[in-house]
């Protein structure tokens, strides 16, 4: 029998091959330009005055699950869990509507963004990815259409629209509290507010609205960096859980207590992953 001589070389690199895409899917994508995304190809477009994208995946499962990273799409993304979802066959998708601050125009922007993943076939559900801004922006999204959510990871979440405007001297170095300061007035005017207390009691502040998540049981994963000075988590994501909790609502806060804001995600994403796919709607059940 002839001895099989295997190229250790090609499998070594194998992890860098890009994948093989069809034309033939069916799946009939917005127009615009094509581009390479970590050997996947995402599809560049503009609705609305703003700019999004979709990331194709290689094969694409049953009923066209999909993720949603809210804000910071590019960044750390070999250590969410948007490669891995995208080899189980989700589509990966972002929507740019930062300058809104995920105000009410903000939210009809989604809106929009959301009606076209619709038309293409997409899962009514989408999971959401909430690094730090896109905290707020999920949770605000979530609260104001919980029936097209399933499952959401948060990463030191922004929780409360005045997470800016509570720095001050006391609590912010002098130099970041100018940011602060300035960001701060940005979220005065996307609310028509006057000041931090306005931004504090705004009904639509996610600490404030945590009923319709709890309602509708959306599974909840949060990482907590505990030594995080952007992004206070004693304001944000610690009254987040506990006001979930009590009001019925379904969230796991992991306590990373030796790391500051940055990196988000994990060097090895398989435990966000697991947890998405766990609480995705029928995911596992239709034999993925």
């Amino acid at each position: 029998m002839e001895k099989t001589i295997l190229d250790y070389e090609m499998l070594l690199n194998a992890e860098f091959e890009k994948y093989t895409f069809s034309d033939s899917n069916g799946i009939r994508y917005p127009e615009g330009e094509i581009v390479d995304w970590y050997g996947y190809r995402r599809h560049n477009f503009a609705l609305d005055g703003s700019k999004g994208f979709i990331v194709e995946p290689p094969h694409p499962a049953a009923g066209l699950p999909w993720s949603w990273c809210l804000q910071w799409a590019d960044s750390f993304v070999p250590r969410t869990p948007a490669l891995k979802l995208l080899d189980r066959g989700f589509h990966h998708v972002f929507f740019d509507v930062f300058s809104t601050y995920m105000n009410a125009n903000g939210v009809k922007k989604l809106e929009k963004f959301y009606h076209l993943l619709q038309s293409i076939g997409f899962h009514k559900k989408a999971a959401l990815f909430g690094m730090s801004y896109g905290g707020l922006f999920s949770l605000r999204w979530a609260a104001e259409h919980p029936e097209t959510v399933g499952v959401i990871w948060l990463d030191a979440p922004v929780c409360t629209l005045a997470f800016r405007a509570e720095r001050n001297e006391s609590n912010t170095s002098p130099e970041f509290l100018k940011n602060c300061q300035q960001e701060a007035k940005k979220h005065f005017a996307a609310y028509h507010v006057a000041d931090a207390g306005g931004l504090a009691q705004h009904p639509l502040n996610p600490i404030n609205n945590v009923l319709p998540i709890a309602k509708a049981q959306i599974p909840i994963l949060a990482i907590r960096s505990g030594q995080d000075r952007s992004v206070l988590p004693e304001s944000n994501i610690d009254v987040l859980e506990k006001r979930l909790l009590e009001a019925g609502g379904k969230i796991q806060v992991v306590r990373r207590n030796y790391f500051g804001h940055h990196p988000h995600g994990l060097d090895n994403p398989a435990p966000l992953v697991d947890f998405i796919l766990k609480y995705y709607p029928n995911f596992y059940k239709s034999g993925h």
